[in-house]
């Protein structure tokens, strides 16, 4: 084993996370399109009149992402730095733990690169990992089930003292934004601090309780104790397995809390399941494929999710990040057999990432945690 000073491994850590926050990588902002809204109406225009249409998605221009490739010095000063780090830091557990965070960063930025491009669908295969066949085989029979539920609904300026309660008792400092229509319902962004919710959600009793659950006492409690780690890594996520985990573990906070386990096992399976439709055939085949399990309106929302970010809508191809919520709730649900979930909470990292993480000296004990009755 090689030994560096502690000092070198502080440098590592800003230099890895500066790059990190430097370079533009959310791939859901350029997968969603410019035209979702008059692509959406036209497509249900053309099919009360029973003809096909494959919708015409207009992404947003990569142009900048250019700039940290070709154009600007930075990143190339970032990645020669971080080179010679990474040639210094041995190969002892916490140099690992960088050198597989740049590799997710890199992955990624290819990734975003591709958006509408005829290789988008390769590279997110790759990426984020084949539809595991356990979890195709439980999606295929969860989507067959009937799910009833009715729940009352809630005010939006309800749901938001609510939220804001908790976010309060928590001492958490994020507040809630509003948005135009988004492929989320709601969602988190920890490095803003943002909770958006859709500008048209209907709240529910139960729907709300997800909200919390999943990504203030998932995402946010990973991420807030992420910082109070001795390096910031572990708030930003290690390798590219985390996401995985990252939504699998939201899922299984969910069942803990039974949370309208059935309505959004069914809802998480149908993403896979449309996953599996979109790799072989079009858009339009996709949604009618999927409607033998759900609503026209969800099925296309199920078949926008998988279909986003291809190069043309008329040919097969999948945005397959969906694929790593009930690939993700499978593995985590494994892992915890005889683990505390304690053990998935001291930052943002994939379980395949754990035997590196608890080989770091240092590690401060998770402060929040979900609470089940």
């Amino acid at each position: 084993m090689v030994f560096i000073y502690f000092t070198d491994y502080i440098l590592l850590d800003q230099k890895v996370c500066q790059l990190s926050s430097s370079l533009s990588s959310n791939i859901l902002s350029y997968t969603f399109p410019q035209n979702f809204s008059e692509e959406k109406k036209r497509f249900f225009a053309e099919l009360e009149k029973k003809e096909e249409y494959n919708p015409k998605f207009i992404y947003a221009p990569r142009n900048p992402l250019f700039n940290y490739f070709s154009v600007s010095p930075t990143f190339n000063v970032y990645k020669n730095e971080l080179k010679e780090l990474l040639s210094e830091v041995g190969r002892d557990s916490l140099g690992l733990i960088y050198e597989r965070k740049l590799l997710d960063l890199f992955d990624r930025l290819e990734l975003v690169r591709s958006v509408g491009t005829a290789n988008f669908s390769t590279n997110s295969e790759s990426y984020y990992g084949s539809i595991d066949k356990s979890a195709l085989k439980l999606a295929e029979e969860l989507v067959q089930k009937e799910t009833k539920f009715k729940s009352k609904t809630i005010s939006m300026n309800r749901a938001k003292q609510v939220i804001n309660s908790f976010l309060k008792k928590k001492k958490l400092k994020y507040k809630i934004t509003m948005r135009p229509h988004s492929s989320s319902s709601f969602s988190v962004n920890i490095r803003t601090k943002n909770i958006f919710i859709n500008q048209d959600y209907v709240f529910t009793k139960e729907s709300l309780k997800r909200l919390i659950a999943h990504e203030i006492e998932s995402h946010i409690y990973r991420y807030e104790n992420g910082v109070r780690q001795p390096y910031l890594i572990f708030a930003k996520g290690l390798s590219k397995e985390t996401l995985k985990t990252e939504e699998g573990l939201a899922v299984y906070v969910e069942e803990k809390k039974k949370i309208n386990t059935d309505l959004q096992l069914k809802n998480y399976a149908g993403r896979v399941v449309a996953i599996n439709l979109a790799l072989k055939k079009n858009f339009y085949d996709t949604f009618i494929s999927l409607t033998q399990y759900f609503s026209k309106e969800d099925a296309y929302n199920l078949t926008f999710r998988a279909k986003r970010g291809i190069h043309s809508q008329e040919e097969k191809g999948a945005f397959t990040k969906d694929n790593v919520y009930l690939k993700g709730y499978l593995s985590v649900k494994e892992y915890l057999k005889d683990r505390s979930i304690e053990d998935l909470f001291y930052g943002r990292y994939a379980i395949e990432d754990a035997p590196l993480v608890f080989d770091v000296d240092g590690l401060k004990k998770p402060k929040y945690l979900p609470e089940f009755k």
